[in-house]
C-alpha cells in the first residue's frame, strides 16, 4: 500500500514515489524486453503498510480501491499472498481478490475457504521463433512461511493449515510440469537466510525453495532485504537458480531475465541474469497511478492532521535502544490502559498489570527519517503513526515470572555481546530491532557482557525480586502473543482476552490521561557491560538531546554514508 511513497507521519513526500514511481521502471523494463514475453508479479504484503491502508480497510472495497485500480492498470499477471495481507481479515482480502484482474495465489494455504484464492496459475505467451510461433507456458506458485499459522491464527478461517512450503512447492511443480509448464516461477514470501538469520521459514525458507530442481526461478521477500545484496553477500553455492529480492515498500523492481531456446520440441533456459532496479528521488511517478489514489490520499492526510492531545515535553525515539524512551512509555501505558479496562470486574484484575513496548521508529534499514520526534505543544494524529505500523489487536496474557524472563531474554538478543578493550556495535545487525520489547511495570538489568540467553538479571516488581509463584497480566499485541518475532520459543499461552481498538486511539487515550504516569518516570531497564565502548547510529537531530545520555559519556564520531550520526558510548 505504498502507492505514492508518501511519509504520512511527516506529511511529506518520501525518497521515492512507491508503486507510482515503480510504474515508470516497469514500463522501461517492458520496453527493453520487447518484443519478448514479459510477466509482472507481486510477492505479497500488498494490502498493508501505510495509514492509507488502515483507512481503506474500513471502507467497502471494490474495483475503485486504489490498490486494485493500480494493479489492474499496471497489468499484473499474478499476485502472491503475504502474511500481512491477512491482517485486516479475510472479508477484505476476498473483496480485493474479486476486484483484481490478476489471480491471487498461495500454494501452501490449505482448506482456507478464501474465495478466489488459487494454489497456482499457468500463464501462456506466444513467442516468435525462426520456426514460427510457439506457446511458452509459465507456471506460477506462491508460498507463505510456516509461521503464518501462528502469526495470523486470529484471521485465518477455522480449519486452515499452512503446509511445508518446500515439499508443497516441489509436489505442485511436478503437477504443473505434467500440465505442460515450460518455466516455473515461485513467489516465495520468505527470506534468504542472511548471515546470522534464524533458520525458520520466515527468515530463511526461500533458500530451501531455491535449491529445488523442479523449478526455474524464485522471487524472495518478507524480510524487506535485498538480493542481489548491496554488500555482496551470496547464498550457498548449491543455489544455482536465478533469485531476486527487491526490498520493500514499492521502492525497487526485481528483474529476472531468462534466455530461452526452442530446440524443436521444447523450451530450454540457456542462461539468466538478475538485477534490482531502484527508484531515485528523480524517478518520475506515473501520473495515472497518482490520480487513482489521489482522493483517498487527500482524505487520509486531512484525518491525520487532527490535533489529538497536547504535551509539555518533547517525545523522541533517538536513543530508544540505549535507554527507555518516553515514546516507549507512552506505548506501554496505552496498552495497559486498554487492558486494565477490559479486565475490570474479572478475576484478572487482582493480578499485577504489566505492558510491553516494542522498539519502533529507531532508524535501521528504514533510514535516517525513521525516528519519532514530537515537540512540546499540540500532538497531531499523524505523529503517532510510527508506533502503529501494523494492524495488530491489543491483548492480555497471564504469565509466570519464568515466562517473563524468557520473553526478556529473547528481547535482549537484539544487542551484540560486548567484549572488553574493544569498540563494538551496540546492536546485532542480524537481529531486527522490532524484536526488542521493554516490559513496563518491572525493573531489570541487561548485561551485554554475557552471551545471549543469559543477560537478564535483577528482575523486580515494585522493588521486590520476582519469585517462581508470581503471576502477572501482560498487555501486549496479537503479533507478539502469537509468537511473532521469534517469541514462539517462549512457549506462550493463548491470550485471555483481546481488545478491538486501534493502537493510535489507545495512545490518544494515554496522552489525555494520567493513568500509570509513573511508568514514564521509572525506566524499566538499564544496560550494563562493565565500562565497554560501543557505538550506535541515530538521527543527526539527536545531537540537540545528547545530554540525556550523559551517564554513557556519549561522543559523536562522524556521519555515515546513509546520513546517520554515529555515537560512541560507555556501557
Amino acid at each position: 500500500m505504498n502507492l505514492r511513497g508518501f511519509d504520512y507521519a511527516a506529511d511529506a513526500q518520501g525518497d521515492d514515489h512507491g508503486l507510482s514511481g515503480l510504474a515508470t521502471l516497469i514500463a522501461q523494463a517492458r520496453t527493453e524486453n520487447a518484443p519478448g514475453p514479459c510477466v509482472l508479479f507481486d510477492n505479497g504484503d500488498f494490502l498493508q503498510g501505510t495509514p492509507l491502508a488502515d483507512t481503506l480497510a474500513t471502507d467497502r472495497t471494490d474495483a475503485a480501491h486504489p490498490l486494485v485500480a493500480a494493479f489492474n492498470t499496471l497489468g499484473f499477471d499474478a499476485v502472491g499472498l503475504g502474511n500481512h495481507d491477512l491482517d485486516y481479515g479475510v472479508p477484505l482480502l476476498e473483496r480485493v481478490i474479486d476486484g483484481l484482474c490478476a489471480p491471487v495465489i498461495s500454494t501452501n494455504v490449505k482448506h482456507s475457504g478464501i474465495s478466489g484464492l488459487l494454489p497456482s496459475v499457468m500463464i501462456t505467451r506466444q513467442v516468435q521463433t525462426p520456426g514460427g510461433l510457439h506457446p511458452l507456458r509459465i507456471g506460477v506458485m506462491s508460498a507463505l512461511p510456516l509461521e503464518t499459522a501462528q502469526w495470523n491464527r486470529n484471521a485465518l478461517p477455522k480449519g486452515t493449515s499452512i503446509s511445508d512450503p518446500v515439499a508443497t512447492l516441489d509436489t505442485n511443480a511436478t503437477r504443473l510440469r505434467a500440465q505442460g509448464a515450460d518455466v516455473i516461477v515461485v513467489l516465495a514470501h520468505m527470506g534468504l537466510g542472511h548471515a546470522g538469520a534464524p533458520t525458520h521459514s520466515g527468515d530463511a525458507g526461500a533458500v530451501q525453495v531455491a535449491k529445488l530442481r523442479s523449478i526455474d526461478a524464485v522471487v524472495a521477500g518478507h524480510t524487506h532485504r535485498r538480493f542481489p545484496a548491496p554488500d555482496g553477500w551470496t547464498m550457498s553455492p548449491d543455489v544455482t537458480l536465478p533469485v531476486v529480492m527487491p526490498g520493500a515498500s514499492g521502492a525497487e523492481l526485481g528483474v529476472i531475465d531468462l534466455d530461452l531456446l526452442w530446440n524443436g520440441t521444447r523450451w530450454q533456459i540457456t542462461q539468466h541474469h538478475v538485477q534490482r532496479l531502484t527508484q531515485t528521488p528523480e524517478t518520475p511517478p506515473d501520473k495515472k497511478l497518482l490520480a487513482l489514489s489521489a482522493p483517498s490520499h487527500r482524505r487520509v492526510r486531512t484525518a491525520l492532521s487532527e490535533t489529538v492531545a497536547h504535551i509539555p515535553d518533547t517525545l523522541h525515539s533517538y536513543f530508544a535502544m540505549v535507554q527507555p524512551a518516553q515514546t516507549m512509555a507512552l506505548s506501554a501505558r496505552a496498552k495497559a490502559m486498554v487492558i486494565q479496562r477490559a479486565i475490570e470486574h474479572t478475576g484478572l484484575s487482582d493480578l499485577p498489570l504489566l505492558a510491553t513496548a516494542t522498539a519502533r521508529a529507531v532508524g535501521g534499514p528504514d533510514g535516517v527519517r525513521n525516528f519519532a520526534h514530537i515537540a512540546p505543544g499540540p500532538v497531531l494524529r499523524r505523529q503517532l503513526v510510527p508506533f502503529s505500523a501494523f494492524a495488530n489487536d491489543l491483548c492480555a496474557l497471564v504469565l509466570s515470572s519464568d515466562k517473563l524472563h524468557a520473553w526478556l531474554e529473547r528481547s535482549a538478543e537484539v544487542y551484540s555481546r560486548l567484549e572488553p578493550r574493544k569498540t563494538q556495535p551496540l546492536l546485532d545487525e542480524n537481529c531486527p530491532t522490532f524484536v526488542f520489547d521493554s516490559i513496563y511495570g518491572l525493573t531489570y538489568r541487561i548485561d551485554l557482557s554475557r552471551a545471549a540467553g543469559s543477560r537478564i538479571h535483577d528482575m523486580r516488581h515494585q522493588g521486590q525480586p520476582l519469585s517462581p509463584a508470581d503471576r502477572f497480566v501482560l498487555a501486549t499485541n496479537s503479533f507478539r502473543a502469537n509468537g511473532g518475532g521469534g517469541y514462539d520459543k517462549v512457549g506462550l499461552p493463548a491470550p485471555t482476552l483481546t481488545a478491538d481498538i486501534p493502537m493510535i486511539d489507545a495512545q490518544i487515550l494515554a496522552l489525555n490521561a494520567d493513568n500509570l504516569q509513573h511508568w514514564a518516570e521509572t525506566p524499566p531497564w538499564t544496560l550494563e557491560a562493565g565500562g565497554v565502548r560501543a557505538w550506535f547510529d541515530t538521527s543527526p537531530n539527536a545531537a540537540a538531546h545528547l545530554s540525556e545520555l550523559s551517564r554513557f559519556c556519549p561522543d559523536i564520531t562522524g556521519r555515515t554514508a546513509d546520513g546517520f550520526d554515529r555515537i560512541e558510548i560507555t556501557v
